[in-house]
């Protein structure tokens, strides 16, 4: 694996912190919070390289959590947030837990059978959100973290991005993007989109805006894009109000953290979301 940001403090107070992994088909990163000063000390994010299968992808995250010596002790918390595409979202009032393997496999197909289905309750909002995550996976953070707390990035980003103000919300990972629709006071899609270049992102958000009749919306950027980079130029064709994500003001940061862009870090800065 790829090490793209490695921010690590002196010493962490194991005991005393939280330590947030996020985990998908792109790669694998990890924060930790110390929370008796409030203040996020560590980010690290490492990226699989372009074409690795799927086996190798297990064996080298394996490799990696034995590595990193900051994740060998004990942490007060430990939460897990996946960010795997298959997942769906639904009302609590259609919801029935036996019919969960039924709907994942009419949404996403049931070619890949070595996963374990896994739901979040966002009761503030009425909705379950059930997922499917390679089996292998779960079990290594489970054997390594035995107290570890599962949550999906959608049911996250709900929480982080709730419906106000019409926005379009991409969070922008090597080989897909996330998108969030908030519009007319609620959330109209949240969903993954693979891509190969920049344009292919700019037919996916235009052909999301025209899906449900949105025109001239604001549009956030989280994840490793720059101003500088061919999608961004790209993006600016179409969308006349862009500004990238800032982090999230409930806690603190480290000056080494602070020194980077605020919009690289969004998804990983989320304890306070995964209650």
């Amino acid at each position: 694996m790829k090490a793209i940001l490695n921010i690590l403090p002196g010493k962490v107070d194991a005991e005393n912190s939280t330590l947030i992994c996020h985990i998908g088909e792109e790669g694998f990163s990890y924060a930790i919070k110390d929370d008796l000063q409030n203040i996020y000390v560590a980010a690290v994010v490492f990226n699989y390289e372009h074409g690795i299968r799927k086996s190798e992808q297990e064996k080298l995250l394996g490799n990696t959590l034995l590595k990193q010596v900051e994740l060998q002790s004990n942490f007060k918390k430990v939460y897990t947030i996946y960010s795997f595409s298959e997942s769906v979202l639904m009302p609590f009032e259609l919801y029935k837990s036996q019919e969960n393997n039924n709907i994942l496999k009419l949404v996403h197909g049931d070619m890949d059978m070595n996963t374990i289905l896994l739901t979040d309750i966002i009761t503030e909002y009425g909705i379950c959100n059930i997922y499917r995550v390679p089996e292998n996976i779960v079990n290594l953070f489970k054997s390594k973290f035995p107290d570890v707390v599962n949550r999906h990035l959608y049911s996250v980003l709900i929480k982080q991005y709730p419906p106000g103000d019409d926005k379009l919300f991409v969070i922008y990972y090597p080989q897909k993007i996330i998108v969030k629709l908030n519009k007319d006071g609620q959330t109209q899609i949240l969903n993954s989109y693979l891509y190969h270049t920049a344009i292919d992102i700019s037919y996916i958000l235009l052909n999301i805006c025209k899906q449900f009749n949105v025109y001239n919306i604001p549009l956030e950027l989280s994840g490793m894009i720059d101003q500088e980079s061919a999608l961004y130029a790209e993006l600016r064709k179409y969308f006349e109000t862009m500004n990238f994500a800032q982090l999230p003001s409930q806690v603190k940061y480290s000056e080494e953290i602070t020194l980077n862009p605020a919009h690289y870090f969004s998804p990983i800065f989320v304890a306070h979301l995964c209650e």
